[in-house]
């Protein structure tokens, strides 16, 4: 039933308890885990600034891969079959409910609240439109 865990990682302390059930679900049902990585910056509108933003990019997607290291080595000495992609995006939400969908997630698990700047008072904006747009469900880990 649950053959395929998707967990949206941005390095924060919730996003890191998320995983740790993660591993512990995908142990118990012999899923696979997706590890997914959001970089989200503004594209420039002007042509001036296009260099800085293509290395931009290269740097946070760079610093995501790095963060995940732990992660894939836990899920390697786990023996629990893993992908790990960072995804250049306008939208997180969107982004992450159509990856769920177009890969055959049947289980997304992710933290209460990232690394956001402005909190909302029970549940970040990314898990909040998670689980109200995907079609899987959504385990919230706070």
């Amino acid at each position: 039933m649950i053959t395929h865990i998707m967990i949206p990682y941005d390095k924060s302390e919730s996003a890191k308890r998320a995983f740790e059930y993660v591993v512990d679900l995908a142990k118990k049902y012999s899923s696979s885990v997706s590890v997914i990585s959001c970089v989200s910056i503004q594209a420039p509108t002007d042509l001036y600034f296009g260099t800085a933003y293509i290395e931009t990019a290269r740097l946070l997607k760079e610093d995501a891969m790095k963060s995940t290291v732990d992660l894939e080595a836990q899920l390697k000495k786990s023996k629990i079959p893993y992908k790990i992609e960072v995804l250049e995006v306008s939208s997180i939400t969107d982004s992450l409910v159509s990856y769920a969908e177009s890969h055959n997630v049947d289980l997304i698990v992710m933290g209460s609240r990232g690394l956001g700047g402005f909190k909302k008072l029970l549940l970040g904006s990314v898990a909040s439109g998670v689980s109200q747009h995907s079609k899987c469900p959504v385990l919230i880990v706070k």
